[in-house]
């Protein structure tokens, strides 16, 4: 496809979107019917394809992966076979693929689910159809995985309601296997409120009923759980937890929720232990819990993590200042342990590279942890620390690789990394 012609699809699937936006805007109660029509469109289904090549992902349980369908089927052959399978009813979704990744920093690892590339682009295809219509209907105190918003808005959220309304006691929840207790029925009559079309209905229903396969074992669903993993789930969270925030702001509690997916603080006044104890009830009402160990109530002077970064209430030095207090944030130790691992694999022990290649590896890595960061302006000192960790670990490399005996500095010195264009954290 054309450039010209990419940019036409985009557009055309834009306008889609914004027609079923404004729709939904007129009545928040209006459900919508004909919608599958739309969903196997071409136009939808090329941005479909074009959104979940950008992703990249592994193969699923078919091992089919995006070179295969480029240079043997064809990508305008095998989105006719989707459009065709869609269009006549034929569509059946195959089981996701279980894996397990590590969690950053704990021994516990995170169940995946890796469904198969045609059913990741119907559930993009879907998705792009179907969202508009949901994102009206959520609240400003959801940010995860919402088109135009970011983990940087809830994290600046978080900083500016500690500091300017002094919402100092924090409730840090965690939900206990989130993804794996959503109770599916529960879920499809909340998309029901708003989707009316029974082939949509349908097909949302046969991707929750997939099954996994497990070490090549088929585990069929039992009526729990959306897949961690898959294109439509975090639209399903999103939509499933949107009652949670519905309850939380008709509760009147006197705080401020900021959820991401299903990570949430409370930032409170006062009453701490009362709201944890009105937060398990909502829960409860969506057959989920908070988890015992990983929930807890601080206060803001002695800091907590969320998303990465760590919040800490610090008092403001100066005569002038027109606060005695602000809330100061920082890479946290979890995060800052984690892009430690990362620089090490990627340096690892490939003596056979140059020092430009590391360094050409490397960058990626350091640019986008560190954008991420450097977004929310943290203390700087705090991230430039870590300059001196990546030439330390370069330095030590260049030492083995070349069997130095001395500790190795005078291989980057006058600046020489720096020199040869390895990124700068800061």
């Amino acid at each position: 496809m054309s450039a010209q012609g990419a940019i036409n699809v985009r557009n055309k699937v834009s306008d889609l979107q914004s027609k079923l936006s404004h729709a939904a805007k007129q009545s928040l109660d209006r459900k919508f019917g004909a919608l599958y029509d739309k969903i196997y469109r071409e136009d939808v289904l090329q941005e479909a394809w074009k959104r979940v090549k950008a992703n990249k992902g592994a193969p699923g349980v078919d091992e089919q992966d995006f070179k295969q369908i480029e240079d043997v089927i064809g990508v305008e052959q095998f989105l006719a076979e989707i459009r065709e399978e869609l269009k006549s009813d034929r569509y059946w979704p195959q089981p996701v693929r279980r894996c397990y990744i590590d969690k950053p920093g704990k021994s516990e690892k995170r169940p995946l689910g890796i469904p198969v590339i045609k059913d990741r682009v119907c559930q993009m295809a879907t998705k792009l159809v179907i969202e508009p219509i949901f994102e009206t209907n959520f609240l400003n105190c959801s940010h995860g995985f919402r088109p135009g918003r970011s983990a940087h808005d809830a994290i600046r959220t978080i900083q500016q309601t500690i500091t300017f309304k002094g919402q100092n006691v924090v409730l840090d929840a965690d939900i206990t296997g989130f993804f794996d207790n959503i109770c599916q029925n529960s879920l499809m009559k909340l998309v029901e409120r708003r989707i009316a079309d029974p082939r949509v209905l349908g097909i949302l229903r046969k991707w929750l009923e997939a099954g996994v396969m497990e070490e090549g074992k088929y585990i069929e669903s039992n009526g729990l759980g959306t897949p961690q993993g898959g294109v439509i789930s975090p639209l399903l969270s999103n939509i499933y937890l949107h009652s949670f925030d519905k309850m939380f702001q008709m509760s009147g509690i006197p705080g401020t929720l900021v959820r991401y997916a299903d990570d949430f603080v409370i930032l409170l006044w006062r009453n701490g232990k009362k709201v944890l104890k009105q937060v398990e009830q909502m829960l409860k009402r969506l057959g989920l819990r908070l988890h015992q160990d990983k929930t807890r109530l601080v206060k803001a002077k002695d800091g907590f993590d969320f998303l990465g970064v760590h919040f800490r209430l610090c008092p403001v030095h100066g005569r002038k200042a027109k606060f005695r207090k602000y809330c100061a944030i920082w890479p946290s130790d979890r995060s800052i342990g984690r892009i430690k691992q990362r620089i090490r694999d990627v340096i690892g022990r490939r003596y056979y590279l140059s020092l430009e290649e590391v360094i050409e590896r490397l960058n990626p890595v350091l640019r986008g942890w560190n954008n991420y960061h450097k977004a929310t302006r943290p203390i700087l000192a705090r991230l430039q620390k870590l300059n001196g960790f990546v030439r330390d670990r370069i330095r030590k490399f260049l030492r083995r690789k070349y069997s130095d005996r001395s500790r190795g500095t005078r291989r980057v010195h006058n600046n020489l990394l720096v020199r040869l264009g390895l990124y700068q954290f800061g």
